[in-house]
């Protein structure tokens, strides 16, 4: 009896054992079950808040709608790579997500490549359309005694045989003559002109070429304006062969050089329709005019110039201290004629009113609605060079395939429309100042009056 005592005591002993070991077993199942639950808890938050920053960094700002606020997206944050081959790029447009919208890619575009308007439109708010009548004739105060220079204006023209193709039905050569007799005819009745003609012998061809690039002839001599005269020397030559304008800018520096003086400004207009074709360096020429103080301006009227030419034109007028505008048109040559007459009119050191009496108002307000087309001018190359950056942009998204063809088509008229926005407001903006100019032209005029009228009764 005593013996199955003790082994019944040994036995509860045994299970009690057993019985705590497994509670504890379990307390430690549940303990690290209860720890998994808030480790997935951390790496779950830590991976939302990775993906959350990426779609920050992906997403681009919406866009303006109006050129007022697009004018103010600008510079992108990519605006100022040389091409769409650039590391920068190429990192740039890995990171944006994947199935983007026509208009979630005009964003990014924009974001990544607007233009900077600051200096375009900086040139606009600065513009002055009034006139300084504290300085013209009868005002208070002294007189000015700065002396009215005496003007020189050598015209040369391009009688290459380019010369002799057409432009909207008429011969690029006969309307050159004609601007040129308006040109000449309006001038001043005091200032002298030289005619020279170029590439006006032999032919366009090879065997002709040398013949032709010697040829640079003076048809009417430096004197002033005779209609009949000047109308003969126009009827001299026809359009021939090739265009040595280097050497006709170097001859025109003789031409000028006996007539140089403290008293006479020399100014330079030349018409053409193409870049030199006779090996000279028109830029080397034309910068010594320039810097020789014979000259103080080489001004290049284009007509119907294609791209390549105008690039060589430009930087001759810029080396010759002058300008360049390019006439795609018979209208637009002569509206450039014209508006040339009252540079070759205007001393470069005067002040905007003469010391003189009977000042022609209309041509300060000539040269102000130029100054207005040149801002106009810079702010639309401004838009042209943003659109042709936007497209390449567009074109590198489509081509590494991170947008289809259809949503590539969408975002083009898009970018279109923005384009067509920015013309219209740069026009809109353009035409206001040109409103005022001519206010304030009517305004002096009427004060320019009463002065004459004082004066008269003094």
């Amino acid at each position: 009896m005593k013996r199955r005592i003790f082994y019944f005591l040994m036995i509860l002993s045994f299970a009690t054992i057993l019985i705590s070991c497994s509670n504890e077993n379990s307390a430690n199942e549940n303990q690290e079950q209860n720890n998994e639950p808030t480790e997935e808890k951390e790496e779950n938050k830590e991976q939302n808040e990775e993906e959350q920053e990426a779609v920050e960094v992906s997403t681009a700002p919406a866009t303006a709608t109006e050129p007022e606020e697009m004018v103010q997206e600008g510079p992108g944050d990519m605006a100022a790579i040389d091409n769409m081959d650039s590391t920068e790029w190429t990192q740039a447009i890995a990171e944006l997500p994947e199935d983007l919208t026509a208009q979630e890619t005009y964003n990014h575009l924009v974001q990544l490549l607007a233009a900077d308007y600051e200096e375009a439109l900086k040139r606009y708010e600065e513009f002055n359309p009034s006139f300084l009548v504290s300085d013209a004739p009868g005002s208070e105060g002294e007189e000015s005694e700065e002396e009215v220079k005496e003007q020189r204006i050598a015209l040369l023209l391009d009688s290459s045989g380019s010369m002799g193709a057409t432009v909207g039905g008429e011969v690029k050569m006969t309307a050159a003559k004609d601007a040129l007799q308006q040109f000449v005819s309006d001038l001043p009745e005091e200032t002298k002109v030289l005619l020279r003609v170029y590439g006006h012998v032999g032919s366009g061809s090879e065997e002709n070429k040398k013949l032709s690039c010697e040829s640079t002839e003076v048809v009417y001599p430096l004197n002033t304006y005779n209609e009949n005269t000047f109308s003969e020397a126009l009827g001299q030559f026809e359009p021939a062969g090739w265009t040595p304008l280097a050497s006709s800018i170097l001859a025109a520096k003789n031409d000028l050089q006996a007539e140089s003086a403290e008293n006479v400004e020399n100014i330079v207009y030349i018409i053409s329709d193409g870049e030199e074709t006779c090996g000279g360096d028109p830029v080397a020429a034309a910068k010594e005019l320039h810097e020789s103080g014979i000259a103080t301006a080489v001004n290049i009227i284009g007509f119907n110039v294609g791209n390549d030419a105008q690039v060589q034109l430009k930087e001759v007028a810029e080396a010759g201290g002058g300008t360049f505008t390019n006439a795609n048109s018979v209208e637009e040559l002569f509206e450039t004629a014209q508006d040339s007459i009252t540079k070759a009119r205007e001393s470069v050191d005067k002040t905007m009113w003469r010391a003189t009496e009977g000042v022609n108002l209309t041509w300060d307000a000539i040269h102000k609605n130029n100054e207005v087309d040149s801002i106009a001018s810079f702010f639309g190359d401004v838009v042209d060079d943003e659109n042709s950056m936007l497209r390449d942009g567009l074109d590198s998204l489509e081509q590494e395939e991170i947008i289809t063809a259809e949503t590539a088509e969408e975002v083009t008229t898009l970018l279109e429309e923005r384009a067509e926005k920015m013309d219209q407001w740069n026009e809109e903006k353009k035409q206001t100042l040109k409103d005022r100019v001519d206010e304030e032209e009517e305004k002096t005029r009427e004060i320019m009056d009463q002065m004459k009228e004082q004066k008269a009764e003094n």
